[in-house]
């Protein structure tokens, strides 16, 4: 009843632009007022229940509790009124120090002389309701509404002081830019991958295009455009958009999930328009690579087991490596090979193994006392000769990821014959490995060369022109061809 109350009170008050600065937008403040009451009728619950306590009579007659209701609307106006400026700039001073994009907001600033941009323009304010409902919207585009809601800064007042007007201004302006950049970039993009090596590379020409974009818009018409002109353009995506649509009102929570990952994914990977990139997606192990984003070579990979799975990043290939030495990692030497050489001490000629010290030389293991090492004194590391018997192949291509991952050719071809291809130790078994080179080294490679399997071959690396964008990225949710495609969730990401 006494929220009514206020809401009746306060439309009026909006109708006659009283109290209120005499702001142009009455439907904005009455909303924002209206989703905050009760912030504000917190505090005056306790006051009655103070009142309540130490006047017990308030309960025993219709008139103390009048007396009563009537008290607690005057307190409450008393605080409105009085004390929540101050509280409201308490709270603008809380979340001011935890801008989502700083340095967008800074350069907006900087740009407009440190002003206000929204309240000191009708038609500004226009712009943010609209946006307020557009956010609202934005589980349609895989976007949680609330991270850019403006119903969410504990806000009922715009405030008259003009530095505290300024922090309200500058935190719309926030939500804004949070809200286009997660639209063109793709949203909550860490929670997908583990690590990012590519997206710095373009901050600064992506601060350039976001801050030129929000800059330009003069109407709630023009945000609504500028808006969905940030999204990818192509059947692709509005299939991917469709069927999020289509899940998200059948209420498939597990699909859903799925296509929020693929679909924010996807923006973030294309918003570069990098002339040539790599992306392998791992619940489909398929390795596809795209020259100005068509599709020129699709391959067959064969990917992390469950126990070792291939991680999720964003890294660059630099180098192709032709007849590269297998270089066992630590952990597999120890914990695989150097129980089966101690068992079989012959392996190590069948398997084509070589002992290498920490500085490099390469010992003999004939005279090798295998049952004297354990995983705690065992001083080399194996490496595999060159050749078609090596695991990777004949060709590699080399990474600048922290995994020690890499894409590789093998030795095990069967393997690409199966529909469920997560075998490795985490790196990337490509189908496909020299016609992956030779788009990479512009048709150099000698493919006779590689295919005649030559042994002990000193290893060639090659670099190329320009590091090349890599996208190993975890997609249950994919178009292929005309309709999505849903992948098994091999990971158990999505539970």
């Amino acid at each position: 009843m006494l929220l009514n109350h206020f809401i009746s009170i306060l439309q009026g008050c909006s109708s006659n632009n009283t109290g209120f600065n005499h702001l142009p937008e009455k439907q904005y403040v009455y909303i924002m007022i209206r989703l905050e009451l009760h912030y504000f009728l917190s505090a005056f619950t306790i006051i009655k229940k103070r009142i309540q306590q130490a006047t017990p009579v308030f309960k025993k007659s219709f008139a103390h509790r009048a007396f009563a209701t009537l008290l607690e609307l005057t307190l409450s106006f008393i605080l409105l009124f009085s004390f929540m400026p101050a509280l409201i700039a308490k709270q603008l001073s809380k979340i001011s120090t935890h801008y989502i994009c700083p340095g967008l907001l800074n350069r907006f600033y900087n740009q407009n002389h440190q002003q206000p941009f929204w309240f000191r323009d009708p038609a500004k304010m226009a712009i943010l309701v609209r946006f307020t409902v557009l956010a609202d919207s934005a589980y349609q585009l895989g976007l949680v509404s609330a991270e850019y809601s403006l119903h969410t800064m504990n806000l009922s007042l715009i405030p008259a002081d003009s530095a505290t007007k300024m922090q309200l201004d500058k935190l719309c302006t926030d939500h804004l830019f949070a809200f286009a950049r997660d639209i063109y970039q793709g949203g909550n993009i860490m929670k997908w991958i583990k690590n990012d090596e590519v997206s710095h590379v373009a901050q600064s020409a992506d601060e350039d295009f976001l801050l030129g974009k929000i800059s330009s818009i003069k109407s709630p018409e023009e945000l609504t455009t500028v808006l969905a002109s940030l999204e990818p353009a192509g059947e692709e995506y509005s299939l991917l958009k469709a069927e999020l649509k289509k899940q998200t009102a059948l209420h498939n929570n597990l699909k859903t999930a799925q296509l929020i990952a693929g679909i924010n994914l996807y923006r973030w990977i294309h918003h570069f328009h990098f002339a040539q990139y790599i992306q392998v997606n791992i619940p489909a192990a398929i390795l596809n690579y795209f020259e100005n984003d068509s599709l020129k070579l699709e391959s067959k990979v064969v990917v992390g087991k469950i126990a070792t799975r291939s991680p999720r990043f964003s890294t660059w290939c630099y180098q192709v490596v032709l007849y590269p030495y297998w270089n066992v990692p630590p952990d597999i030497g120890i914990r695989e090979l150097l129980p089966r050489m101690k068992r079989n001490p012959a392996t190590m000629d069948k398997d084509h193994m070589q002992l290498v010290t920490k500085s490099g030389r390469v010992v003999s293991h004939a005279g090798i006392s295998w049952s004297q090492y354990n995983s705690h004194n065992f001083p080399y590391q194996f490496r595999q000769c060159t050749g078609c018997d090596n695991s990777l192949g004949v060709i590699k291509f080399n990474l600048t990821d922290p995994f020690d991952v890499y894409l590789h050719d093998t030795n095990v071809k069967l393997a690409f014959l199966r529909d469920i291809r997560f075998l490795s130790h985490g790196c990337i078994r490509v189908e496909k490995p020299i016609e992956l080179g030779n788009y990479l080294l512009h048709n150099q490679l000698d493919s006779n060369y590689l295919k005649a399997c030559y042994k002990d071959q000193n290893p060639r690396p090659v670099n190329l022109d320009k590091k090349i964008p890599v996208f190993v990225v975890y997609m249950p949710a994919q178009v292929r061809g005309d309709s999505v495609y849903y992948y098994k969730d091999i990971y158990r990401l999505f539970k």
